[in-house]
């Protein structure tokens, strides 16, 4: 068990670099722990983002132009109520949350190292507070399936590379996202949540 908070990460973008595209949505799970007992808060958020050099493939696999749900007059929008109400904010406000939010986390998350170099961008320099070294889910299941097949004397074909973090997933017992969810900020760092308690025997 640990002190340190952990957040389960996962962004969605308008582009896959990120020297080219920014954040528009934002799901963070906070785990923190009182007295070793772990408690998990949900955020999200959507930003307003800049178009004008984003990649149509990009915004179709996040469905942003189903989703995207920031009021017109806004630069940003608290989402983390699902089917409830869309609470308006600057973008300033969000980035001061997802600082605080963060300040001193893990992150954990499917190729976390994506959304961590697309939060400093969001963020600005200086501004991520977080720890330096992110959890990926993938590597984290190959490794257990590694030592699982190194006790059993089997191979397991998921650790082929590249790594398929959807076949990992699937191997350790975690169903990936749906239709529904897949792509979605949340659903996504929800799936990185599941995968990490499974593996570390919480479920």
């Amino acid at each position: 068990m640990t002190s340190t908070p952990i957040a389960f990460v996962d962004t969605e973008t308008t582009h896959l670099d990120a020297e080219i595209g920014e954040v528009w949505e934002v799901a963070i799970i906070l785990r923190e722990y009182d007295d070793n007992t772990p408690t998990d808060t949900e955020y999200v958020w959507q930003v307003r983002p800049d178009l004008a050099t984003a990649d149509p493939e990009s915004l179709k696999i996040g469905r942003y132009l189903e989703r995207f749900v920031v009021p017109p007059r806004a630069e940003a929008a608290w989402t983390g109520y699902g089917q409830g109400p869309v609470l308006p904010m600057k973008r300033k406000e969000v980035v001061a949350a997802v600082m605080d939010v963060l300040s001193g986390a893990v992150l954990v998350g499917s190729n976390p190292a994506f959304d961590d170099r697309f939060l400093r961008k969001f963020l600005g320099p200086g501004s991520a507070q977080w720890h330096y070294r992110p959890m990926d889910i993938a590597i984290l299941a190959a490794g257990y399936l590694r030592g699982y097949d190194l006790s059993a004397g089997e191979t397991s074909p998921e650790l082929t590379l590249p790594y398929s973090s959807r076949a990992l997933s699937q191997a350790i017992g975690v169903q990936p996202p749906g239709p529904e969810t897949a792509h979605t900020a949340l659903g996504d760092a929800r799936w990185a949540r599941d995968v990490y308690d499974a593996i570390h025997g919480r479920v």
